[in-house]
């Protein structure tokens, strides 16, 4: 051999071709040849990883001397996290075999290579010699950085390069493991944008992935360095924070935060206002698993939203609690739509001085086996899971066929008020499913009013515009159920098709003894004058609202005064009785 065949500075040494300790043939030269010829590393070693051979080529590979290797083991070329797995693999090839294993072996001492070792027994142990193994080393550090870049992509997410949901879940992982082995407990905090689905849905998507990407550099920038920072999907972050296991230790991180997120966002020429609402769960104190972890900050931050939105909600068991309560119900009311528990109640709308029934209000019932549920808590669930589309559908459908039963009895000429949703409002089928019911029921359009609330309007005035003129075409009515309480912008009266507006009953409940409420209800009913609309004031429940409603010139009342609702045979009974009269004294 020559030594201009190794790398510069390496001293050449030729190596021994017998085996005097083990009292060995030297090695033919053919084998030899043929092992040169390999490339990657071929040995021949004892149980001790002691070199009895190694190729030249090996040599070469690894950047070592010859003299090195003489006085070095198979052992201290390996990683030192490595070395047990090679040790187990030369004991088990004693008794089992060839054996495969996967380490890394130091280059120059320096650089590390990902090896596939194939170890073989060469000679078995006998009461004068030690095992001997030949090992056969494959570099292949290139498969394993592309895996690792593979792994990586899989990881990352593609609009802000921040780590994705998998890359989330491996860290938080990872700091159970190490608080488990002594390392500090910490928070998992999920920040959702306040705002950005409006943003993306009326600038479109690029607009809002410049966004999460400025965003998610905002919250690398306010954190510490050995915090970890990720985008769930949507527009939801998660931040881990070692180290923050209460929420004074928690505080000065998320108020930095908050106030970034607040700061003006300049995307192009537009400038964009965002908040963020943050829900945060503490290892171990609220989970022991990322899965629970992440569902119980998930659930906090829904309760920073119903709070107000850009701030700060840290979960109890309370809110658990809640949450399966939640799950149980809606569990239920799949089971309820099938089994028809849903009903309908009908509220009438009176003329405050006669008390003559005009026309009525659909409210919708669920009464299951266990007891009533309150409308407060089913509503919102069906509006989360996309029943109220199905739900509401059903109670146009029932509320237009029962005024026409109606009309084939003493109570014909009523209208009916039925409530809408943002959800069905904005459906694409809506006008279409309106129109069903009107044709199906064959009541006149104008007998049917809908109440919309003010932020459903608010929420795409043009698109409301449109499905408001379309059902106008039928005749449809519309009021503004619960004014006041909303967005109160005086500009969409003007715009839009209206027909009536309805005082939302917080007013109405506190106009004796305040001022204030006084006020603001007589300057609503001199609002829907001077626009032609008729006022309707919900929740009356004493003669003295009633009659400061009427000597303000309100148009119709409904509530518990004159009658809480009703199921449509009791209803009946109660003009049947006299309880109840239509105008004209019917």
């Amino acid at each position: 051999m020559s030594s201009d065949r190794l790398p510069a500075g390496v001293p050449f040494v030729e190596p021994p071709v017998l085996l005097p300790a083990l009292g060995r043939e030297p090695v033919p030269a053919v084998a030899r040849a043929l092992v040169e010829l390999t490339g990657g590393l071929s040995a021949h070693v004892t149980a001790e990883g002691r070199f009895l051979f190694i190729a030249d080529t090996s040599l070469r590979f690894l950047e070592y001397s010859r003299e090195y290797v003489d006085h070095a083991s198979l052992f201290e070329l390996t990683g030192i996290d490595d070395v047990p797995v090679v040790q187990e693999a030369l004991a088990a090839a004693q008794t089992q075999g060839p054996q495969h294993c996967t380490v890394r072996l130091l280059r120059g001492l320096t650089d590390r290579l990902w090896m596939q070792l194939h170890i073989a027994l060469y000679s078995p142990r006998t009461r004068t010699l030690p095992a001997t193994f030949v090992v056969r080393g494959v570099d292949i550090t290139a498969q394993k950085d592309s895996e690792q870049r593979l792994r990586e992509l899989a990881l990352c997410d593609t609009v802000t390069g921040l780590g994705n949901r998998g890359y989330i879940q491996e860290r938080i992982a990872g700091a159970i493991a190490h608080a488990n082995d002594g390392g500090p407990n910490f928070a998992v905090a999920l920040l959702d944008l306040d705002g950005f689905k409006k943003v993306n849905d009326s600038l479109g998507h690029d607009v809002g992935d410049q966004l999460l990407r400025a965003a998610g550099q905002r919250l690398v920038a306010q954190i510490r360095e050995t915090d970890v920072a990720g985008r769930m999907g949507g527009d939801e972050f998660v931040l881990v924070l070692p180290g923050c296991d209460d929420e004074q230790a928690l505080n000065g991180i998320m108020k930095r935060v908050l106030s970034a997120i607040q700061q003006p966002f300049q995307v192009g020429d537009q400038m964009l206002h965002l908040t963020t609402s943050i829900g945060v769960a503490f290892y171990p104190r609220h989970g022991t698993s990322d899965g629970t972890l992440i569902k119980h900050a998930d659930a906090a931050m829904y309760c920073a939203k119903d709070r107000g939105r850009n701030g700060l909600y840290v979960y109890t068991d309370d809110l658990g609690d809640l949450q399966r309560k939640a799950f149980s119900l809606e569990s239920a009311m799949f089971e309820a739509i099938h089994n028809g528990e849903f009903s309908l109640h009908y509220q009438p709308i009176c003329d405050p001085v006669t008390l003559a029934v005009k026309g009525v209000e659909a409210l919708m019932r669920w009464y299951p086996a266990l007891g009533p549920v309150s409308p407060a808590e089913f509503i919102p669930l069906a509006e989360a899971n996309g029943l109220i589309n199905l739900l509401g559908g059903w109670a146009l459908r029932a509320a237009c066929m029962q005024l026409a039963r109606w009309d084939t009895t003493r109570l014909g000429g009523l209208y009916m008020s039925v409530n809408v949703s943002a959800q069905q409002f904005h459906h694409p089928a809506f006008p279409s499913l309106v129109w069903q019911a009107i044709a199906d029921s064959g009541v006149e359009g104008h007998r049917l009013v809908l109440e919309i609330t003010e932020s459903v309007l608010m929420r795409d005035p043009e698109q409301a515009n449109l499905v408001l003129r379309e059902l106008q075409t039928l005749g449809v009515r519309f009021a503004v159920d619960d004014f006041g309480a909303g967005y109160s912008s005086l500009g969409y009266l003007k715009r839009f098709p209206l027909s009536a507006l309805k005082i939302d009953r917080s007013f109405v409940k506190d106009m004796p003894t305040s001022s204030n409420d006084r006020t603001i209800v007589t300057a609503v009913l001199g609002l829907a004058r001077e626009l032609g609309l008729s006022a309707v004031a919900e929740g009356v429940e004493t003669e003295e609202q009633r009659q400061m409603l009427i000597d303000r010139g309100c148009d119709s009342i409904q509530g518990w005064l004159v009658s809480q609702a009703l199921p449509a045979n009791e209803l009946e009974g109660a003009f049947a009785s006299g309880s109840l009269h239509l105008e004209g004294g019917r």
